[in-house]
């Protein structure tokens, strides 16, 4: 894989707030107002991870993939769903979409399930085993969580549209 063809979305399990160990792991991380927040690493770092010297968000998954995440979900319980004290907030999805249909453009990272996905959906698509992640299947305005595709679909809906 050369460069950098995937972008990977999260959400940090955290406040609102960015905290440090958010800038160690991720490229990019939305606060609870909107306001997009640089990480420790340039996205530069994950095309070759094999120094050790780059932003871990996904296990098995990193080189060659941008991470961002939104600052949420701290206390978040999947069943019976609880979204806690820091859900995702409306600003943070316009953010998110933004941010990524602007990664997309600028690193020539097509819009599709295989290139642009949550955390949730890297295992189904990409056959990747991970530890019980489930972000991003939850958005504001939802009940409760979803299919991870169906609600990676809905995001990727928002990046590519004007």
């Amino acid at each position: 894989m050369a460069g950098l063809s995937r972008i990977v979305m999260h959400w940090s399990a955290g406040t609102h707030t960015v905290s440090a160990l958010d800038r160690e792991h991720y490229h990019f991380i939305i606060d609870g107002k909107g306001e997009v927040h640089a990480g420790k690493h340039k996205p530069e770092a994950n095309i070759s991870a094999a120094d050790g010297v780059y932003a871990a968000h996904t296990r098995g998954c990193n080189t060659g993939s941008i991470g961002v995440a939104v600052a949420a979900m701290a206390g978040a319980v999947e069943r019976p769903f609880v979204s806690g004290k820091y859900p995702i907030t409306p600003a943070q999805v316009s953010a998110l979409v933004k941010l990524v249909r602007g990664l997309a453009a600028k690193y020539g990272i097509p819009i599709t399930r295989e290139t642009i996905m949550s955390h949730a959906e890297v295992q189904p698509t990409l056959k990747i085993a991970q530890r019980g992640k489930w972000d991003i299947i939850w958005l504001p305005g939802m009940t409760q969580p979803g299919d991870p595709v169906r609600v990676g679909d809905h995001i990727r809906g928002l990046i590519k549209a004007d």
